[in-house]
Formats: C-alpha cells, structure tokens, sequence
C-alpha cells in the first residue's frame, strides 16, 4: 500500500540516514507501507518527502542528488528547507508519527504548494537592483539624449567672401567739367587721349601647328594640309583658328564639305592659334 495515503508523512530524525551527505528528506517504504530509514543505495524503495507526500525517485535522481551532497541544490530540497514546520513532532509522537500539538496528525501540504526559494529571492534581488543603477544612471546624465544625424557634405552651405567693392579712380579734372580739386592736391600731369595705333597682329611663326602644314609654293600666305582620318572641313578650320567661309573661298574644288577623304589637300589661310 502507497505510504502517502496510510498515513502522515515521517520527518523524525530517527528515519533520516546518518550520512549527512545523503539528503534528509529520503525515505524508504518498509514492511507494512510505512516509511523509515533510506536505502543508502539507488533502489525503488526510496522515496522523497521534502513536498509533502511521498515521491517515487528514479535511479538517476538517487545517484545525482539524493545520495550525494548535491542534495542541497534539489528544488525539492529546498522546498523543504523553506517549510520547517512540518518537522514538529507532538507531545504523543513515540512511534515516530509527526502530530500537532492536540495529538492529531497534519495534513499533508499539497504537492502543488510554491515556496519562495533562495534562489528565486536572489534573482528577484539582482533584478531591483538592476532597475534602480539603470534610473540612477539616467537621472545623473539628466535624460536620455538621441544622437543627430549630421548633414552630408552636400547640406553644408559653403559661403564664399563676397569681394569688396572697388572704387573706380577719380578723372583727371580735364575730362570733368566743373570739377575743382580739393585745397593742397598737387595736380597731375594729364594723360594723352591720343589712341595710339595698335600693331597689326599677325599669326606667330611659332604656332605648333604649323608642323602639320606646308607652305604654297609662290603664294604668301598660304598653307597646304592633309586631310587626317576623323578630320571633317568645321572641325579643320576651328583647329586651325580660320573662318568657315574662308576655307570654303580657298578650296572651290570641295563642292560637298562632309565628302573630304582622309590624304586629300586642302589649302588654308595663317592660322591664327
């Protein structure tokens, strides 16, 4: 007969092992259905009674915590720890029997019953703890503050100084009329409103492109060149620094600008760059 239901469960020093590395809740169903000493070895006799009742232990959970000292990290260990009361033994307890102080047996605590373990109470502990250095932290860097996107090169205004004006010099008195000048000025030497004539410009000897041309033999001023592949009649004449229509006047043997082949000679005006 299961001994959980014959009657109430043995927390008497006198059933728990000797051994203090075995745990102190184990029990072992002996002759009768009553629970006394353990099996100091792994065997289906034992039973745990740390929540109450009197619970089946598999031979894995003998060998890994009943009979060794990690008993004392079992949860059901320490829900046992947690509920001394069910250790007092009554004024009539001879026969190892827990009663109350009337002499009638407990109840036994349901096997559903929560306590609040070591365990549980330091986690709980740790996490108040937390909570309270993170709003510490908070209020000493006076908020929380959310990093700016900083503009991109192209949002940067770059403002460049806008140059001073610049103050035309004042006209000689001569070219002015009615101006006088100020007391003390020393005058000044009038300057020739003669133009003198500019020297005629004339394509320099120099240019680079003359290597690309050949001079018309009797003829001043006057070049030969060969047509280049690429080469049209516009972009001739813009290389060269010559009117259009000039090239067009010296060459009356084109009749169709775009139909110039590559070797053919053109004749052409100075050039001018």
């Amino acid at each position: 007969m299961d001994a959980e239901l014959e009657g109430p469960i043995l927390i008497v020093s006198e059933h728990r092992s000797p051994d203090p590395s075995i745990c102190p809740f184990l029990r072992a169903i002996r002759e009768g259905g009553r629970l006394g000493l353990p099996v100091e070895t792994v065997d289906p006799r034992n039973r745990c009674v740390a929540t109450g009742g009197a619970d089946p232990q598999d031979a894995g959970q003998q060998r890994v915590a009943c009979l060794t000292t990690a008993h004392v990290s079992c949860a059901r260990y320490l829900s046992g720890v947690a509920a001394p009361d069910d250790t007092a033994v009554g004024s009539d307890g001879a026969d190892g029997i827990a009663t109350d102080g009337a002499g009638e047996p407990p109840s036994p605590r349901g096997r559903g019953t929560r306590t609040l373990t070591p365990a549980v109470l330091a986690a709980t502990l740790f996490l108040v703890a937390s909570a309270s250095a993170a709003v510490a932290f908070v209020a000493m860097r006076g908020g929380l503050e959310l990093p700016l996107a900083s503009p991109g090169p192209s949002q940067v205004a770059i403002t460049s100084p806008t140059p001073a004006g610049t103050i035309p010099p004042l006209p000689p008195p001569s070219e002015t009329p009615g101006w006088t000048a100020p007391p003390g000025t020393a005058p000044t030497a009038t300057p020739s409103l003669t133009p003198t004539p500019e020297a005629a410009t004339s394509p320099g000897p120099t240019s680079d492109r003359y290597a690309l041309l050949e001079p018309c033999p009797g003829t001043p001023n006057c070049y030969r060149y060969t047509v280049r592949v690429g080469d049209n009649l516009r972009s001739i004449a813009n290389y060269f620094g010559v009117p259009f229509a000039t090239v067009l006047d010296l060459n009356p043997q084109i009749t169709d600008p775009s139909m110039i082949q590559p070797g053919d000679r053109i004749t052409l005006p100075p050039p001018t760059r």
